[in-house]
């Protein structure tokens, strides 16, 4: 199995050795020479394993490791150390260090300490993995990978986190998910933004997950709410004190410079951020999302989308990402009772949702180029031209106007000819003058 090795070490010919030997094993492996990059790198998320020295820059890591055990108290960390005394053995054990190697070391010894750290990861990737099934078969793009795996390495975490996307883009479902996926499973799943009783609000968490859904809009008198709820928080246990999660869509830090939203408030919600890309940015998943969502709403009968019909879908520009899919789904499959939803059903739903201003905008930006197209057309004519101006300016529109006629109804030419509102040997007739391949 292969993992991510965070690899702390300011000695540079051991760091070299460690890593290449790591390497050859088959990890990836991150090194660094101070234990404040280090801390970074877990805190934010970075990670499977940590394997660090006892002392860097002339301080004991056993300073940081608190920190990084309550941000991720699942990653394993092996510890190795030239200062084999009892005392250091003891820190070890104090900190819950997963495994304690002095120097000198056997780089067998390195490969086997980390493949035992790497055993205490995987059920945690399983129970992970468990929880993402449902999200991962209808979400396989490149676009989605990061936000997997950052929901794997949170989800067991501490630490505030907040979710950035665009309206639509799934914020609650992955709020849900890093609940559900980590140790607060069992614990309440708080939704709110009132604050002002912390005690009360305290009690009803009960060491789980409170959600803030669009943390950006909240007054300024439920920000300061907040911040003492969070401050107050830290005086309880670790083993019960709440998790932050909180969503927005707008951008924090710039509505922090407008002074809108307090800076150190934000600076301890957003610990770690997960970033939902939009629906257009996630390409084939559309596809996916779209299939998933009919066989939803089935209800046990057997239903699908047209090749063509999935196609579109994907082309389209989704304004409201996935709870946009979602609904015009869910809309085809009450109006339609057909087995197969085609692209004619698809495309007459996708023009209703056009907002009307829109509709008249693109109207007036095509009006406007026709019309310079027609008078270069008309001051170019001449009188022995095999098409008149009135002809050319026609096959602008009837071309494009026959050929996505003839890709809703898969090139057959009566349904093509029935849709166009003419007869069919005229569509044949128009098909052979505009040289269309139909």
């Amino acid at each position: 199995m292969k993992y991510e090795i965070l690899l702390a070490e300011d000695d540079d010919s051991i760091r070299l050795v460690l890593s290449k030997a790591l390497t050859r094993a088959g990890h990836n492996v991150k090194v660094t020479d101070n234990a404040e990059t280090l801390k970074k790198w877990v805190v934010s998320g970075v990670g499977d394993i940590v394997l660090t020295d006892v002392m860097m820059g002339g301080r004991e890591v056993f300073d940081s490791l608190p920190e990084l055990m309550d941000s991720r108290p699942d990653i394993p960390v092996i510890v190795i150390s030239g200062n084999n005394t009892v005392n250091t053995a003891i820190k070890t054990g104090q900190h819950k260090v997963f495994e304690y190697i002095p120097k000198p070391f056997d780089l067998a010894d390195i490969i086997q300490a980390v493949a035992r750290a790497g055993q205490s990861v995987n059920p945690r990737r399983n129970r992970m993995n468990a929880e993402l099934s449902k999200l991962s078969m209808i979400g396989r793009s490149p676009a989605m990978q990061p936000v997997y795996r950052a929901i794997s390495r949170f989800a067991a975490g501490d630490i505030s986190i907040l979710i950035s996307g665009a309206v639509g883009t799934g914020k609650d479902v992955i709020a849900k998910l890093l609940h559900d996926g980590g140790e607060r499973k069992d614990r309440p799943f708080l939704r709110t933004t009132d604050f002002s009783n912390i005690s009360l609000s305290l009690q009803k968490v009960n060491g789980g997950d409170i959600y803030i859904d669009e943390i950006a809009s909240l007054t300024a008198e439920q920000q300061d709410g907040l911040l003492a709820f969070m401050t107050e928080s830290e005086n309880i246990p670790l083993s019960r004190r709440p998790r932050i999660i909180s969503a927005t869509r707008k951008n924090l830090r710039e509505i922090a410079e407008r002074g809108e939203f307090r800076d150190d408030l934000l600076f301890r919600v957003n610990v770690a951020e997960i970033r939902l890309p939009t629906l257009s940015e996630r390409g084939n998943d559309v596809r996916e999302l779209a299939a998933y969502f009919l066989t939803k709403e089935a209800g046990g009968e057997t239903r699908r989308f047209q090749s063509e019909a999935l196609e579109m879908l994907q082309r389209h520009q989704w304004a409201g990402n996935i709870r946009e899919l979602e609904n015009l789904v869910r809309r085809l499959a009450l109006l339609y009772s057909d087995d197969v939803i085609t692209t004619a059903m698809v495309a007459g739903e996708l023009a209703k949702d056009i907002p009307i201003e829109r509709k008249q905008e693109d109207e007036q930006k095509l009006e406007d180029l026709l019309g310079v197209a027609c008078r270069q057309t008309l001051a170019q004519t001449t009188p022995d031209a095999k098409m008149s101006p009135h002809q050319i300016a026609l096959s602008w529109v009837e071309r494009p106007l026959i050929n996505e006629a003839l890709r809703l109804t898969a090139g057959n030419k009566a349904k093509a000819a029935d849709l166009l509102g003419i007869h069919r040997n005229t569509l044949r007739t128009k098909i052979k003058t505009l040289a269309i391949d139909g």
